[in-house]
């Protein structure tokens, strides 16, 4: 499992949080996909993310002297009422770092997975019950890094193409969640967070604050890189 925004442990304090509607997920959640009479918007953004996300599918798998700093992610999708929503995880207070935070469902390079598409669609499967099968992937973006660990990332979009059931594990995963595409591009949900490296003062950053979460971060930075590819930053 991935961290989420942060890339350490450190205080939090949110400025702004509008209330907004917010729809969790402890247990059992489930997400509805339409794949007919879609609404035309959603199908510009599904279209415009398929000719601009980098391919790559497949990604040739990291080198055995690599896998300890390589992850994948995966950004899915849902069509709901209208728009678009992202699936996040709010990771449980059981891992070993990163605990509570915001995050997607990811992790490390596994030494069986053929590509870094394959760790995403592992780890998805893993930590929520989402099969490979069940995701229709657009593509991938290009890799990024976190912040102090190095750890080189990789981010793929998918879309979500039937009805599921989403379905964390409790020793990974604390709380499914989904943020309308709507609400993501909103300056009313923008604010900040401070977190503070150990032996260091207190920084402040960038933030979504929706529904009591905090997306920030390496979070952040995907999902913002996704809503300017539809042109919704």
């Amino acid at each position: 499992m991935l961290e989420s925004h942060a890339d350490g442990a450190g205080a939090r304090r949110e400025t702004r949080d509008n209330a907004a509607p917010r729809r969790p997920c402890y247990g059992v959640c489930m997400s509805h996909t339409r794949t007919t009479n879609r609404n035309p918007a959603i199908a510009r953004h599904i279209e415009q993310l398929r000719r601009t996300l980098t391919r790559n599918d497949p990604v040739e798998r990291p080198a055995s002297d690599a896998v300890k700093s390589k992850a994948a992610v995966l950004v899915p999708l849902l069509e709901r009422k209208g728009d678009l929503s992202i699936v996040y995880i709010r990771r449980s207070d059981h891992v070993e770092s990163h605990r509570g935070q915001v995050a997607f469902p990811g992790g490390r390079v596994d030494p069986a997975d053929r590509t870094l598409l394959d760790t995403a669609l592992r780890e998805a499967r893993e930590e929520v019950g989402l099969a490979p099968e069940w995701v229709e992937v657009l593509g991938g973006f290009s890799t990024m890094s976190t912040l102090t660990s190095g750890m080189a990332v990789a981010p793929f979009v998918g879309l979500v193409t039937r009805e599921v059931t989403f379905r964390p594990d409790p020793n990974e995963v604390a709380e499914v969640f989904e943020v309308p595409l709507g609400a993501l591009s909103d300056p009313r949900y923008r604010g900040s967070y401070e977190w503070k490296r150990e032996g260091a003062p207190a920084s402040s950053y960038p933030a979504i604050l929706y529904g009591g979460q905090i997306i920030w971060g390496l979070t952040l930075r995907i999902t913002e890189r996704l809503l300017e590819i539809i042109g919704a930053a």
